[in-house]
């Protein structure tokens, strides 16, 4: 202990310790994770397990791509692995056509003559590159994303798109997380789930994390993925009011240097951003700040120059309080370390982008005249 520190100096030291540990055990927990290994987590709250995933400092986070699949009720085997291959291809779609952990590994249009040519020798590099990578998939799943489809292609086995799915999003580090948020599931389905899980991890080679209801915990038919489990800390629910729109079963994290594929909020603001002449060229989307207490988040959009950092809300990751808990403590480092924080819910911004982008011009006007004075 720093017996130079105030009481209140160790009291604000300990409760960001806690908030850190907090936010990272999650995230921590998937580092621990062997490729071609399944896991189990154990929560109380499946929406505050999800929000330490979004909302997880960078400096915590894992070198990892984290795709989830999440079902509200149970499918069987079937089922599950279906919507999981259409979650993977639909990330594979989002992130197009930055593939293969590179920024920018295609020509997005790829639809004049020069650009379908240089995807080819771009597929020829990676094919000599990672021999695991099937080459008539990858044409094939080209082809399918520059014209705005996600690549599922029955042509190839499902055990195969699987494989070259998972490559495509990260090559090295994939996380699958599977969420089964249904408290009453039956004995088939949860036996279902476990056989799927593993199924998947032996495809794909990824780390393969299923989240589920501590109320399961002692189901026999989740045997086979059990051992090991770890069992999140209980989070305080927060009532809902059981009417909001249900969002995507899929996301993906972290997106860095550009708006989150699956938030229209972000891409809707950042694209205005860029027109705007008076705003345009400030701000960047999905960009690590480093505060002072030593911590580093990812913020929607930031204007480094001008210290104005601008998060877009979806409801619900940042529903519940846990959440609730985060936000607060990322705003009260980042004004600590000199930023001013504009929060804008997801749903103002897709009803009225124009006074979203007003209300950020009057806080890099403010920052204008702060620093003129």
């Amino acid at each position: 202990m720093d017996r130079g520190q105030t009481d209140s100096e160790r009291a604000i030291a300990l409760y960001d310790r806690n908030i850190t540990e907090s936010s990272s055990l999650l995230v921590e927990y998937l580092s621990k994770i062997c490729t071609g290994e399944v896991r189990v987590v154990l929560y109380s709250d499946a929406e505050a397990a999800l929000s330490q995933l979004e909302s997880s400092r960078v400096d915590c986070a894992i070198a990892s791509t984290i795709a989830v699949r999440e079902w509200t009720s149970l499918p069987d085997r079937d089922t599950a692995i279906e919507d999981t291959l259409r979650s993977l291809a639909a990330v594979t779609l989002a992130i197009w056509p930055a593939w293969y952990g590179q920024q920018d590994t295609f020509l997005s249009a790829g639809n004049s003559h020069d650009e379908l040519l240089a995807n080819q020798l771009k597929i020829r590099e990676l094919q000599k590159a990672r021999q695991e990578i099937c080459t008539p998939w990858l044409k094939a799943a080209v082809k399918a994303c520059q014209s705005g489809k996600p690549p599922i292609l029955s042509s190839f086995p499902r055990g195969m798109q699987f494989a070259q799915l998972a490559l495509a999003i990260n090559p090295d580090r994939l996380v699958l997380v599977l969420v089964a948020n249904d408290l009453q599931p039956s004995d088939d389905r949860l036996l279902g789930l476990a056989r799927a899980a593993t199924w998947f991890a032996k495809e794909t080679r990824a780390r393969v994390a299923v989240l589920l209801p501590k109320a399961l915990s002692q189901q026999r038919e989740l045997d086979s993925i059990l051992y090991g489990a770890i069992a999140l800390p209980d989070s305080p629910r927060e009532g809902g009011d059981g009417e909001r729109q249900e969002e995507t079963k899929h996301a993906i994290w972290p997106i860095q240097g550009k708006p989150h594929p699956f938030s229209p909020g972000e891409k809707l603001l950042a694209e205005r951003l860029a027109r705007d002449p008076e705003l345009g060229g400030l701000f960047h989307c999905n960009e690590s700040v480093l505060t002072t207490r030593g911590s580093r988040f990812l913020v929607d959009l930031v204007w480094p120059e001008g210290k104005v950092a601008v998060e877009v809300d979806g409801y619900r990751y940042h529903s519940n309080r846990f959440a609730f808990s985060e936000d607060r403590q990322r705003d009260y480092e980042l004004v600590l370390s000199g930023y001013v924080v504009l929060r804008l819910p997801h749903d103002e911004v897709m009803d009225d982008v124009v006074i979203a982008t007003e209300k950020i011009r009057d806080f890099v006007r403010f920052r204008h005249a702060d620093r003129s004075c």
